[in-house]
């Protein structure tokens, strides 16, 4: 009996064993914001601005001239991404919230939480909710 009670312990420790290795190998990718990227207009053509969001959690918005636009700060952690204009456009220090999700590496969709900032959250969410990340030959 002794014998066969270790038996079936190893058996199941072996399965265990199994199907944890099997949950670690399907992680989900995490992908980074880090870069350029750009909308796109209604009809499908790329918006001559670009987004650049830094390592440091900062922003920058590059017009067709190739100034900059508007700057700020910027949070990501897990889907939840937050951001703040660095000029008072919204009010001091206010932050607007907004679920980030990944569709691969190279596009992200932005949906509202929380903004009372109308012209940012026109910005972000308003005709086109997403961003392509700008790819260099």
């Amino acid at each position: 009996m002794k014998k066969n009670l270790s038996k079936k312990n190893l058996i199941t420790l072996i399965l265990l064993l199994s199907v944890g290795s099997v949950l670690f190998a399907f992680e989900m990718p995490k992908y980074s914001l880090i870069g350029r990227w750009f909308t796109l207009n209604p009809d499908g053509s790329p918006v001559q601005e670009y987004v650049d969001f830094k390592i440091d959690g900062t922003y920058d918005v590059i017009l067709p001239n190739g100034e900059i636009g508007e700057k700020g700060f910027y949070k990501l952690k897990d889907s939840l991404f937050s951001i703040k204009n660095a000029k008072d456009v919204c009010g001091k220090n206010y932050w607007g919230s907004y679920t980030l999700t990944f569709h691969g590496s190279d596009s992200i969709h932005l949906s509202l939480i929380e903004d009372s900032c109308t012209a940012r959250r026109m910005d972000i969410v308003g005709f086109n909710p997403g961003l392509k990340r700008y790819k260099t030959k």
